[in-house]
């Protein structure tokens, strides 16, 4: 008997000193405490046969999208229920993956209809398919479910806008903005809608509610000076460019948009330097290829402009008033057999109530 307590006087012991030295290393207080110390081993046992929807849970918050992926369809081999089928649609909409994003977010919609998130997931990648109207009717149910759910109203403001339905596209934002007034993506695209809708003092409010969260956004930046030079102020419109430019010193728009404040005042020397910058960075940048064109015809330097309307027009024959004004470049040169070349190439792809058409037709007849 005496060998039996000395036995469990040796083990008890043992177990104290053990607690001391290393139980209390792992958060243990009290070394009686064996409901405690038990259930985290127990914990630590259990972790071995985590699911596979957790599993896929952790890969996707850790990005790892492929991992995620056979996680979710382990997953679902087990059981087809609508929380996995929106895991598996979100995962593909994150890699931009929108036909696979919209067959499993409508596959967790079909099994659970109040699926608020899998309508989300199918709005967003439809508006990314370019089917906004698919998106809108996916995003609006989405708000039902949902009225707080800010960033489907964002979405449903990117669809609109997209449409050219700016006013509608503005309410969204603004809505979003309710809900979320956290977001520079929010603001920013409030300040764009309110551009488009020519209500420039409420664009400049919304693009400095962007800087006030980050302000070196280029696009809030750059917008911002925009919404100032509309309302004709010059000196804050050049301040936001000049800032612009100073972060973003290889940005070719913020160029552009300096040169333009120079060119409507007729300092085109100063407008075409800003070009110059803006064709560096960009050389494809059609915006500021017009306006050194522009610039150049009204210092009538012809040849110059010339070759600018040409590069525009090869860039995008869309613009083919490039070719009216390159017939009148030719005829101010006295090139006459090209100056009605080009107006007859203007004639053949303008509409017949452009504003250019009667007088291009005018000028072949006096030319010839």
């Amino acid at each position: 008997m005496k060998k039996f307590l000395l036995f469990l006087l040796t083990v008890f012991l043992a177990y104290i000193t053990a607690f001391y030295v290393t139980g209390t290393k792992n958060g243990y207080k009290d070394p009686f405490d064996f409901k405690e110390i038990f259930k985290f081993s127990f914990l630590e046992n259990t972790s071995i046969n985590e699911s596979y929807l957790d599993k896929g849970i952790k890969n996707l918050n850790s990005e790892n999208y492929d991992d995620a992926l056979d996680d979710f369809f382990d997953a679902l081999s087990e059981e087809n229920t609508s929380e996995v089928n929106y895991y598996i649609g979100y995962t593909y909409l994150q890699k931009q993956n929108y036909k696979d994003a919209i067959h499993y977010s409508q596959q967790a919609c079909d099994l659970n209809l109040k699926n608020s998130g899998a309508r989300l997931v199918k709005g967003e990648a439809n508006y990314y398919s370019e089917k906004y109207q698919d998106a809108i009717n996916d995003l609006y149910f989405c708000t039902e479910l949902s009225p707080e759910e800010s960033k489907a109203y964002y979405y449903l403001a990117l669809c609109y806008s997209a449409q050219g339905k700016y006013k509608v596209a503005l309410q969204s934002a603004e809505t979003a903005l309710e809900y979320d007034s956290t977001s520079v993506d929010y603001w920013y695209e409030a300040g764009y809608l309110a551009d488009n809708v020519e209500d420039y003092n409420k664009a400049v409010t919304y693009y400095r509610k962007s800087l006030t969260i980050n302000p070196k956004d280029k696009y809030s930046l750059l917008n911002l000076g925009l919404a100032y030079n509309k309302l004709g102020n010059r000196d804050s419109a050049l301040y936001w460019y000049n800032k612009t430019l100073k972060l973003y010193p290889n940005y070719s728009l913020a160029y552009n948009n300096r040169g333009y404040i120079f060119q409507t005042e007729g300092d085109y020397l100063s407008a075409i330097k800003n070009y110059n910058s803006a064709l560096k960075y960009n050389s494809k940048n059609s915006y500021a290829l017009w306006n050194r064109a522009d610039s150049y015809f009204a210092l009538k330097k012809y040849e110059s402009a010339v070759e600018d309307y040409k590069k525009i027009y090869e860039l995008k024959p869309k613009y083919y008033n490039a070719l009216y004004y390159i017939a009148v470049s030719y005829e101010n040169m006295t090139n006459i057999k090209d100056a009605v070349l080009y107006y007859q190439k203007f004639l053949s792809v303008a509409d017949n109530d452009n504003k250019n058409y009667k007088q291009a037709e005018e000028k072949i007849k006096l030319l010839q």
